[in-house]
């Protein structure tokens, strides 16, 4: 069993009233797979992780794997066992 767990930061974190989520994985699966698989399940976060023009992972979203950047690989990243995501929205300010 692979236990993950899903920071989630700003308005991702206000969406769904907590800021950690724990996901148990029965086999490896990517990032991109991750997202789509598991996180989508909660409405809440589908409209702020999904763009709904192109339906797919909003750009304007950051995705660290144990703080490190995920920039264009999503794709090919694999979770692992105690991997810690963070997804937080970019913020603009003036």
């Amino acid at each position: 069993m692979i236990k993950t767990q899903v920071r989630l930061l700003g308005d991702l974190r206000e969406a769904m009233g907590k800021e950690k989520l724990e996901i148990e994985l029965s086999s490896n699966l990517s990032l991109k797979e991750l997202i789509e698989d598991k996180l989508l399940r909660y409405e809440k976060l589908e409209e702020h992780l999904i763009d709904p023009a192109t339906k797919k992972i909003r750009t304007d979203i950051i995705i660290l794997v144990n703080e490190r950047s995920i920039e264009s690989s999503i794709e090919s990243e694999i979770v692992k066992d105690g991997d810690i995501i963070t997804l937080a929205p970019v913020v603009a300010g003036g």
